[in-house]
């Protein structure tokens, strides 16, 4: 009898282990399907997360657009660039390197001075990765850039200072005997030339001029030049006469003038007065007069006068 109960329990328990068999295959299955379908979306995510061909940005690609123009003065320098550009740096020859921030932006912009002279722009444009790209530009400007001076001495022996610069003057100073500086600034209406007529003190003198441009060039000038008294004229109607009187503490030289367009001279050594008794015709007549000492001093004088 109980062979029998053990016979029938072996019969009853081969279903029972294919059942398990085949839901642990089932089982298997499902998992590796899971895996199979993450392992998919892995890949695609990382295909779409990777730079191709297409979308990847070459070295050369990547090189900055530099233009620099020439205006008149200046230079205009101008890049753009795919990347955003950390800085451009810039200098002129070997002199002082000079910066510009990009500030994250991929274009940049800056104008600067052109110096005079034959020379080397050396700009390097510098990306956020690191990246350096260097540019040079020769340029050839004739002149040396500074102010020209130039000091005369006038008819009626005065200094005039005429200062002029092409690119436009800041201002200049002048003094006498190294004594105390007086300022004359550049008209707005015209900065390329700035005029100053001066007395010049007696005796032996040292005038200096030094005049600034808007870069900061400048240009010194002196001149040695001897200050004298002028003589004094008096003009004194009488009657049909015009007096005609020159005089100077040391002595004058000689007095010319033009009545009516006719030339006279009077020349009566050196005395420290000449005196003239001249007739004039009636109606209005004019006069133009020159008397010099004998130290060079000048003294102009013109007239109309009515007999």
């Amino acid at each position: 009898m109980n062979q029998i109960l053990q016979t029938e329990n072996k019969k009853n328990t081969a279903p029972i282990e294919i059942k398990k068999i085949v839901k642990f295959f089932a089982i298997a299955i499902a998992i590796f399907a899971i895996i199979l379908i993450g392992l998919g979306i892995y890949f695609l995510v990382s295909n779409n997360n990777t730079d191709t061909p297409e979308n990847t940005i070459s070295q050369e690609e990547v090189t900055p657009n530099v233009n620099i123009t020439k205006q008149d003065d200046k230079v205009l320098i101008e890049v753009t660039n795919q990347i955003v550009i950390s800085k451009i740096v810039y200098n002129w020859n070997d002199e002082t390197e000079n910066t510009i921030e990009g500030n994250n932006s991929t274009s940049l912009s800056q104008t600067i001075d052109l110096p005079f002279g034959t020379n080397t722009l050396n700009l390097t444009v510098i990306d956020i990765n690191g990246q350096e790209y260097k540019f040079q530009k020769e340029y050839v400007v004739d002149g040396d850039g500074k102010p020209v001076v130039e000091l005369t001495l006038t008819k009626d022996y005065k200094i005039k200072i005429t200062v002029q610069d092409a690119i436009g003057l800041k201002y200049i100073e002048y003094t006498w005997n190294n004594g105390e500086k007086t300022r004359v600034d550049a008209n707005i209406d015209n900065l390329n030339l700035i005029e100053k007529t001066v007395e010049i003190p007696l005796g032996q003198n040292t005038l200096s001029v030094n005049a600034v441009n808007t870069r900061d060039i400048i240009t010194t000038k002196e001149l040695e030049v001897k200050g004298v008294k002028r003589p004094v004229v008096t003009l004194t109607k009488d009657g049909d006469y015009l007096v005609i009187r020159a005089e100077d503490e040391n002595a004058m030289k000689i007095v010319t003038y033009v009545l009516n367009g006719q030339r006279y001279q009077l020349n009566f050594g050196n005395k420290k007065v000449i005196e003239y008794r001249q007739e004039i015709p009636k109606g209005e007549s004019t006069l133009e007069l020159t008397a010099e000492n004998v130290d060079g001093g000048i003294t102009e004088q013109k007239a109309k006068i009515i007999n």
